[in-house]
């Protein structure tokens, strides 16, 4: 068996003409530079990627709490960015002590290290709230800061995909047209871009998130009951919503088509719906940037960069759609498993503009 060529500095090994480092935290694969561009080049941006790992020197206790808050409770969150939350706040507040912190330090650091993000603002509000309450109740402080920081509640996103568009960039994921050298238009095909069309197609039919979609197991696909059984990842740590979604005609298409795509094979358990494999040939879901990026080349090759449209507009256009096929709020909430109306209402778009019917007239000196 050949052995994989290493260089003389440590987690340094060659793939495919280049020299990589295998971060130590992750353990991904970072490509420094092409071999035969020689060893200085390669020491130098290996010093460049260690120092981006490397974490600043701190002389409070709060990022050392942090480390252990986040130690302790990352197997109660299923959101895989959930500790890189913990670097964020532990770098910003690496010079303080936790009791010292006051309602007016957080909403300061929000406002500018997250400034114009509102979204974010209100992610890292939540996971400092977390933390903060974890110091109460290991009798570090006595009152949890961020119940006092009060943020500016980000707008809905208006943009909607229409119709055209949406089938523009689901045809695009599995074939596009391509001109040869001699002037003759071609149809290709994309490796996996069936499985990828079958996606956004549940995305749509399910009006779930896109995450919800990517994790899904066939363990939950409950053909007998008729059901798909959902526990979305957003809600299980606050409110703990889940939705059975009724497998209509259309969804049941959708997954025969994904055993079709298998080969004819039913996987069963907790093998992922949309399966590839790793390294030694174990199953898993597909990475959120996969499929971002099938979504982004597929807008590319529409000629529909230019809108904006990502992935996880799939979920807003489904309720959408569905408010104008005449379910009522209600309905929309319980299958999108919100709880709030509210929530709901922000994902509908409206599309249609009233026609005001106000008519007036000038005001002349006979009408006083």
């Amino acid at each position: 068996m050949a052995t994989r060529k290493k260089a003389k500095y440590p987690r340094v090994h060659a793939k495919h003409g280049a020299w990589y480092w295998i971060e130590p935290r992750a353990g991904k694969w970072i490509r420094l530079c092409a071999i035969d561009e020689g060893e200085t080049k390669l020491v130098d941006r290996l010093s460049e990627e260690r120092k981006k790992q490397e974490r600043p020197e701190g002389s409070g206790d709060m990022r050392p709490l942090i480390d252990i808050y986040v130690r302790t409770h990352a197997h109660q969150h299923r959101e895989k960015a959930w500790p890189k939350y913990g670097e964020y706040a532990g770098n910003g507040f690496r010079n303080v002590d936790v009791k010292n912190v006051r309602p007016a330090h957080v909403s300061h650091w929000l406002k500018v290290k997250y400034a114009e993000k509102l979204p974010m603002q209100r992610v890292m509000r939540a996971f400092l709230s977390g933390f903060f309450q974890w110091c109460v109740e290991t009798n570090r402080i006595s009152v949890n800061p961020c119940r006092e920081v009060k943020l500016k509640k980000p707008k809905p996103n208006a943009t909607y995909i229409t119709d055209a568009h949406f089938a523009a960039i689901r045809s695009a994921m599995d074939s596009y047209t391509a001109e040869r050298a001699d002037g003759k238009l071609i149809e290709r095909r994309i490796g996996k871009g069936a499985l990828m069309q079958c996606f956004v197609d549940l995305c749509y039919l399910t009006v779930q998130r896109s995450t919800e979609i990517r994790m899904l197991k066939w363990s939950q696909v409950d053909r007998q009951a008729g059901v798909i059984h959902f526990l979305p990842s957003k809600t299980e740590d606050s409110s703990g919503i889940a939705v059975d979604f009724a497998i209509s005609p259309e969804i049941a298409a959708v997954l025969d088509r994904i055993k079709e795509l298998n080969g004819g094979v039913q996987y069963i358990g907790d093998s992922p719906v949309f399966r590839t494999v790793d390294t030694r040939g174990r199953a898993k879901p597909y990475e959120a940037t996969s499929i971002r990026s099938a979504w982004r080349r597929a807008c590319v090759r529409a000629k529909l960069t230019d809108e904006g449209y990502t992935i996880k507009m799939i979920r807003a256009k489904a309720l959408t759609d569905a408010a104008k096929a005449g379910y009522d709020i209600k309905a929309l909430q319980e299958a999108a498993a919100h709880s709030t109306p509210a929530m709901t209402e922000d994902y509908i778009k409206r599309r249609d503009v009233p026609v005001s019917g106000v008519r007036l007239h000038v005001p002349t000196a006979k009408m006083a």
